[in-house]
């Protein structure tokens, strides 16, 4: 009986020996094969990462380079308007130069032909109390003297009527003049800061627009942090401006 059962407990610890055996071999398989498995995914995770390396920095170049044309393209723009703009300036100061010239020529004209009626009204005021004075002291004579006087007295009085109605036709046409000095000078006034508006508006919506394209390609391209540029840029040319219309304001209130 004893020997029945150590046969029996030696058969089983040599089975039990050869599964323990199997499964060693199994695991050192298995072991094998994922270790196998995972050098390639290692592997192929190294070329990807590469390759999207390499994929990241060509669109960046590619970015960099669009920006860079981009730039030359719009300082190239903004030289071609900044011309434009500096050679209609110029056109309307020559407008407003002649126009001032034309209104000095005119204005001077005026007073001079206004000294000469103020003169000649005084000349014909004093002539007129000359002869009051001569009838006062010739009263002896009036009656011989009544026709003679009156055709005098009804002559200067058409000539002081005629001059009177000539110095007030003067001053209405200087007042009308004056009046379409100022109006001429508050229109080119206007018309240059409706194009300087016009033109501004459209300097600043495409600086804006460049500089929003440079943030995004800093912040999500490149992965850089983006420092935005001074608002400054924005309000140099609302003061230019500003002072470009307060000085021609001030110019034309002179003249009137």
């Amino acid at each position: 009986m004893g020997g029945q059962f150590a046969a029996a407990r030696t058969a089983h610890g040599d089975e039990l020996e050869e599964i323990e055996n199997a499964f060693m071999q199994e695991r050192q398989e298995a072991l094998d094969t994922n270790k196998l498995e995972l050098g390639k995914l290692m592997e192929r995770r190294q070329q990807l990462e590469v390759r999207f390396l390499d994929q990241r920095q060509a669109r960046a170049d590619d970015d960099s380079r669009q920006l860079d044309r981009q730039r030359v393209q719009d300082a190239e723009d903004y030289a071609i308007l900044k011309i434009r703009l500096e050679t209609e300036i110029q056109t309307l100061e020559q407008d407003l130069e002649e126009m001032r010239a034309t209104y000095q020529l005119n204005s001077e004209k005026l007073d001079y032909n206004y000294r000469v009626l103020q003169e000649r009204d005084q000349e014909n005021s004093s002539t007129i109390q000359q002869q009051k004075r001569k009838i006062a002291r010739l009263q002896d004579v009036l009656s011989g003297l009544k026709g003679k006087y009156a055709r005098e007295d009804r002559k200067f009085k058409s000539d002081n009527a005629e001059l009177t109605d000539e110095f007030k036709r003067l001053t209405e046409q200087f007042k009308e003049l004056q009046t379409k000095f100022v109006h001429f000078e508050d229109a080119d006034t206007r018309r240059y800061r409706e194009l300087w508006n016009m033109n501004e508006g459209d300097i600043t919506t495409t600086m804006r627009q460049v500089l929003q394209a440079d943030k995004v390609l800093h912040e999500q391209q490149l992965g850089l942090h983006w420092y935005p540029p001074s608002d400054t840029i924005f309000n140099d040319s609302s003061s230019h401006e500003a002072t470009v219309g307060s000085s021609m304001g001030a110019t034309g209130g002179g003249t009137g």
